[in-house]
């Protein structure tokens, strides 16, 4: 990865970090962040979190205390704060370009904090939609 700027990370890239289910995505996720350590600005929203938190303590049963202490070092990233206007835009996207609205809200989220890229598994690798690129960190 040679990738500078600023990227936003969605919350299954979020939860490959931590859960311990599918070490080989795992290893791949915790190998972006050190490989973009210095040069890329990690940028999340609160939708991500929110996300995050729900599946780490109810699909994977982890501790809410340790879930709270990871969030605390989340919060070390850029936490866009979705808005009214970020949802009007989401419901745009979605209208536009038929991907779900928690998606489009990712996208909305990204493109407000200037991210060039969004890390996910969940849309169309290699598209751009409202100045954003979806990059697959498993393809």
């Amino acid at each position: 990865m040679s990738m500078t700027g600023k990227c936003f990370l969605d919350t299954n890239f979020l939860i490959y970090c931590f859960s311990q289910d599918e070490p080989e995505k795992q290893e791949k996720c915790l190998a972006f962040l050190r490989a973009g350590k210095g040069s890329v600005e990690f940028v999340s929203s609160t939708q991500v979190l929110k996300e995050f938190t729900a599946v780490m303590i109810g699909k994977f049963k982890q501790p809410p205390l340790e879930i709270k202490a990871i969030i605390d070092s989340l919060s070390l990233f850029e936490v866009v704060s979705v808005d009214l206007q970020m949802i009007k835009d989401a419901i745009d996207i979605h209208v536009l370009h038929q991907i779900s609205f928690w998606d489009s809200l990712i996208l909305v989220a990204a493109g407000s904090a200037q991210c060039h890229t969004v890390l996910t598994e969940d849309m169309q690798h290699g598209a751009e939609v409202a100045g954003v690129r979806i990059q697959n960190p498993f393809a």
